[in-house]
């Protein structure tokens, strides 16, 4: 069995049986057809050795191609060979023998509470879009989702009682969402201006809605940023880093900001978020005291407030009891916890 014969079925093994998300099975494809049919597509499965291996990393540094790049096609590469081995009994190349390129951590970038308040008050919350874009933002904001997460949800998908939804993540990993009273108000005024009877919580305007897509978002995002003079790279994910480092920083367990990110491995979480922020590490060496080391007196273990997540007549749910220690206000190097009744939401109602 050759190399392109084989593919198919591990292409609908990874579709069916692992339940990739359509990105990653489309991921899959391009890596197959732009550098592995080229190189192995005919040759036999069983018949590719160790050097047939070097020879194809040889020729993809060669092209130039980075150490990203290559981990990914790399990978797609292991992940075949062990479908070959496991499922179609075939003794093949043992994948344990494929080293994949140790990759660079680049540092995880989030918004400020300064970057956020300047991304909102641009929206124009008087349009339909307006309000959509604002809610979107706010739910992005407030509970970490994944943009296909947050584009996935419908108009009944969170119970208005307790503020939570349930969401169906990467491996069709289900989990509970919550979100803020605020988030829930900005989503309220943009239904209540809704006319269509599109079921997706954040369609497209005109006279055949449909459910927005990733694709959509691009040029969303890129606008926003140009408009609202932020020099990061804004985009949906950033916003999620955002939810996840105020989390960190406020004092959030790490196994909590797992849970509430989706994550199915902690390894994940604290590749991103531990260790990333010189100065939280500083802090707790202040706030804790130990020898040598004496607290600033504007950094005390009985200066920081509790944040709470009031919920303006909506009960309270799980995330009420994750809020961490909050950072002295006037710290503005810690990004915003994005809870009601945090200063940030005092200004932001101005708006």
């Amino acid at each position: 069995m050759t190399f392109e014969q084989a593919f198919e079925p591990f292409f609908l093994h990874g579709q069916v049986e692992r339940g990739y998300a359509p990105q990653t099975l489309e991921k899959f494809r391009e890596c197959f057809r732009s550098r592995i049919q080229p190189q192995l597509g005919r040759l036999p499965v069983e018949g590719v050795t160790y050097l047939h291996l070097l020879q194809f990393r040889k020729d993809m540094t060669d092209a130039g191609l980075g150490v990203a790049r290559q981990y990914s096609i790399l990978m797609v590469l292991k992940l075949f060979f062990r479908f070959c081995r496991q499922r179609l009994q075939v003794p093949c190349l043992d994948p344990a023998e494929i080293r994949l390129p140790r990759r660079v951590i680049k540092k995880v970038e989030f918004l400020t509470d300064q970057e956020i308040a300047q991304l909102v008050c641009i929206i124009p919350t008087h349009t339909l879009t307006g309000l959509r874009l604002r809610a979107l933002i706010e739910v992005l904001l407030s509970t970490g989702l994944r943009i296909s997460e947050a584009l996935s949800l419908n108009r009944d998908s969170i119970d208005r009682t307790t503020g939570e939804a349930e969401v169906i993540g990467k491996g069709r990993k289900q989990r509970t969402v919550f979100f803020s009273a605020e988030c829930l108000l900005w989503i309220e005024k943009y239904l209540g201006m809704r006319l269509d009877t599109c079921p997706a919580m954040f369609p497209t305007t005109g006279g055949r809605p449909r459910r927005l897509t990733r694709n959509d978002m691009s040029k969303l995002f890129r606008r926003l940023r140009i408009k609202s003079g932020i020099s990061k790279r804004l985009t949906p994910h950033l916003l999620r880093h955002t939810f996840c480092t105020s989390l960190l920083h406020r004092g959030a367990d790490i196994t909590f900001i797992k849970e509430l990110a989706g994550h199915s491995d902690i390894q994940t979480t604290a590749r991103y978020y531990l260790g990333m922020d010189k100065q939280s590490l500083k802090a707790v060496l202040q706030r804790c005291q130990i020898h040598g080391w004496k607290a600033d007196e504007s950094v005390t273990p009985h200066s920081e407030a509790r944040l709470e997540f009031h919920t303006s007549g909506i009960a309270h749910g799980p995330a009420s009891q994750l809020a961490g220690r909050a950072p002295d206000s006037s710290d503005t190097s810690f990004p915003a916890a994005h809870v009601p009744g945090s200063p940030l939401y005092v200004q932001r109602d101005s708006h």
